[in-house]
């Protein structure tokens, strides 16, 4: 019982075929500002692991 439901959904998800057009959207998007802040912000908080005395260099 419980197998047949999960093949019914695996069925289900991989049935699925987008057209290229479709598929290509998805990722083509370009990201919006507040995207671009988060992501800027996310690499600011990472600090390197390796080495905590690595100090990149500052702009010129």
């Amino acid at each position: 019982m419980r197998l047949n439901k999960q093949l019914k959904k695996q069925d289900e998800r991989t049935t699925y075929n987008p057209s290229f057009e479709e598929w290509l959207n998805l990722f083509s998007k370009e990201p919006t500002s507040k995207e671009l802040d988060d992501m800027e912000n996310e690499v600011r908080k990472n600090k390197p692991q390796n080495n905590p005395y690595y100090q990149p260099l500052r702009g010129a």
